[in-house]
């Protein structure tokens, strides 16, 4: 009866056979954080799946609606509510600066505890676990342990970023002194490609994260686990050395050595000297890889004239050979 319902379906459907199921896709942190901060993708029959619009954008609607809405104004209690959710929300690890910017939440600095709340939202904007550790009580709002993974989790990533960005910046140095010279003298590759793979020791990590020297390793890695599947880091965790491999190493189809191997936090003013250098390292590596096309260029038409010129005089001798040898006959 199965079979029969089978071939009826496929000589119902318009290309003779029952449609196959979608590929499965593997997504980099890239591809997923498009697929949850931007706009919503299409399923089949044209129909939008917004499962995957960032909650943060639902977030900014509610506290500062679109000019012309009938929406009243939130007041103090509904804007905390909101801002307990972006903190607690598994799905939310960026846009908290614009969620601070905000009137409404600017306006909470003359409530209760409106200052430790613009200074979580802060916090969880380009903080980390031992800023809010070291703080004094009542620095920040009271955090549960939901709230207190997500941030241990955002501090992996700070952590992920600074190590990747520091052997970016570092490659561009050593790619000077280690490329060779090829066969006409110019020269040619050298150094890894960036964020191809760099380190963070356990160490490093149970430092920022709180955790005591002498803690299990599991409670790290599980920790670290969270952080690969979630997508927030691209790597692999290394018990030899006891370090998170940071960088696409591991390999992926999906995955590049020249793309950032973790997601984008909200900017801190003071990162803006590092972004700046981590764009003049990638200037540098622009410009070095145009000099070698170009040089690459300019060898090959080198040696087409060379070989040109080399051709021509064989077939000179060739002609001049043919001409003796009828002379002679």
């Amino acid at each position: 009866k199965l079979d029969r319902t089978r071939r009826r379906s496929a000589q119902q459907h318009p290309l003779g056979r029952l449609p196959r199921p979608s590929r499965a896709l593997t997504l980099s942190p890239t591809d997923r954080s498009n697929m949850t901060a931007g706009s919503p993708s299409t399923s089949g029959g044209g129909r939008a799946d917004h499962s995957h619009v960032n909650p943060m954008d639902q977030y900014i609607q509610i506290l500062f609606p679109p000019a012309g809405s009938s929406s009243a104004p939130p007041n103090p209690a509904s804007v905390r509510a909101v801002l307990h959710q972006s903190l607690a929300n598994p799905r939310v690890y960026a846009g908290f600066a614009e969620l601070r910017s905000l009137p409404a939440v600017e306006a909470l600095d003359r409530t209760g505890d409106g200052d430790a709340a613009l200074r979580t939202l802060e916090l969880f904007a380009n903080g980390t676990y031992s800023d809010y550790a070291s703080a004094k009580a009542g620095t920040y709002l009271s955090l549960t342990d939901g709230q207190e993974h997500k941030l241990r989790q955002l501090t992996v990533v700070s952590l992920a970023q600074r190590t990747a960005a520091d052997a970016a910046a570092s490659d561009v140095s050593k790619k000077k002194k280690g490329r060779k010279k090829g066969p006409r003298g110019k020269k040619v590759g050298g150094g890894k490609a960036p964020y191809s793979g760099a380190a963070v020791a356990y160490s490093s990590l149970r430092a920022e994260l709180g955790l005591a020297p002498d803690s299990p390793v599991r409670e790290l890695e599980d920790l670290l686990i969270s952080c690969l599947y979630a997508g927030l880091v691209v790597g692999r965790l290394d018990q030899r050395t006891m370090s998170l491999l940071v960088g696409s190493s591991g390999g992926g189809a999906h995955t590049s050595a020249h793309q950032p191997p973790c997601v984008a936090r909200d900017v801190c003013l003071d990162d803006v000297p590092r972004m700046i250098a981590a764009l003049e390292a990638f200037r540098t590596r622009g410009e070095e890889a145009a000099r070698s096309l170009s040089d690459a260029a300019r060898a090959a038409a080198e040696g087409r004239g060379e070989d040109a010129a080399r051709w021509m005089a064989a077939e000179g001798r060739i002609a001049e050979i043919r001409t003796k040898a009828k002379e002679r006959g």
